[in-house]
């Protein structure tokens, strides 16, 4: 049997409301040169169940791993999907999405037309909560006038890319992009394992560097949901416990960031560039902070993170970068 031409990777986790629809969204596919692997990652609802139903639908198409324990994010899940995939071509999507009936269509003839490694919609559509098929709104990855509106190829020096990074010109979202399987294989590129968030900012860093035709396409694939919060959230019963937990995270995030520019010759006869990669990295992480605790006085903020970096348990690296920014930015306004 012919290996397909796309796998579709679905890190999965307490997701029964909505894994249905997600799925679904696949098997209205106009393309269907197409494998779906579901990457479970210890969900404790039905959220397996409602995937295994739909197995008899996909025809063998529909694969089911799961993580041996709940690594806390979708990084090791989707690092799974990779490495169990066989098409020549990815695509992700997350488990409350769904994708539009032309999108892996669309994705494939304009890889194949160009020889992409990376084909990049700047655009998606999206709803809050339950899906209607009414009321849509399209969100633009940049500002709009600057969007493209024929496939156009991101020029390959990194000077030019680094900047529109940290300008604001694209999301560091996985999803609604299709990848070259090889690409991704040869060079590499998988997501930092095991942490809750940010490990799309390290995928996407990766890509941004190191394809050679990295293509940006005016099409629109996705549908984003965008799902309230719910008691399942992760919940902190004090501000140094929650400043512990997210600095785990931002320390190892920060650390893989570093660890993989320094490793480029861009950004060793460009240091100062680095440093810019760097400070935007920290600076998302710390708006995140900022947002996360509410109308706690700044300098209060500042207190309990500097003295959370102590602990030496964190990733050193990550440690020294994060704390040197925060310094840097005078995240206490006294």
């Amino acid at each position: 049997m012919d290996a397909p031409k796309i796998s579709v990777i679905i890190p999965l986790y307490n997701a029964e409301r909505f894994i249905r629809e997600c799925l679904i969204s696949v098997l209205a596919s106009k393309f269907k040169d197409y494998e779906v692997l579901v990457v479970d990652d210890c969900s404790t609802d039905n959220s397996l169940a409602e995937v295994k139903k739909l197995l008899p639908h996909f025809d063998g198409r529909l694969k089911i791993f799961s993580t041996e324990e709940n690594s806390g994010g979708p990084g090791l899940p989707r690092n799974i999907g990779i490495k169990n995939s066989s098409a020549k071509y990815i695509t992700f999507i997350d488990n409350d999405d769904m994708i539009l009936p032309d999108a892996l269509e669309n994705f494939y003839a304009l890889a194949e037309s160009y020889g992409a490694d990376v084909v990049h919609t700047e655009k998606y559509f999206y709803c809050v909560n339950e899906f209607d098929g009414k009321h849509l709104d399209v969100c633009y990855m940049a500002e709009k006038e600057k969007l493209v509106s024929a496939p156009t190829f991101v020029p390959v020096d990194l000077d030019y890319r680094m900047w529109h990074l940290i300008y604001g010109k694209w999301h560091c979202i996985p999803w609604s992009r299709l990848y070259r399987r090889e690409f991704l294989l040869e060079n590499k590129i998988d997501f930092p394992a095991r942490i809750q968030f940010g490990e799309d900012f390290v995928f996407f860093v990766k890509c941004l560097c190191l394809a050679e035709k990295y293509l940006l396409v005016p099409h629109v694939t996705n549908l984003r949901r965008l799902v309230a919060p719910s008691g399942s959230h992760v919940h902190f019963d004090t501000a140094e416990e929650a400043a512990r937990s997210l600095l785990k995270i931002l320390t190892v995030k920060a650390a893989a960031v570093d660890e993989f520019i320094c490793g480029l010759e861009f950004f060793k006869a460009n240091p100062a560039c680095r440093q810019d990669v760097l400070k935007f990295c920290i600076s998302v992480d710390l708006r995140l902070l900022k947002d996360f605790f509410g109308g706690m006085p700044p300098h209060k903020v500042q207190e309990i993170f500097l003295d959370a970096l102590q602990n030496p348990a964190l990733n050193p690296r990550g440690k020294n970068i994060f704390t040197a920014h925060l310094c840097a930015e005078k995240f206490s306004a006294r």
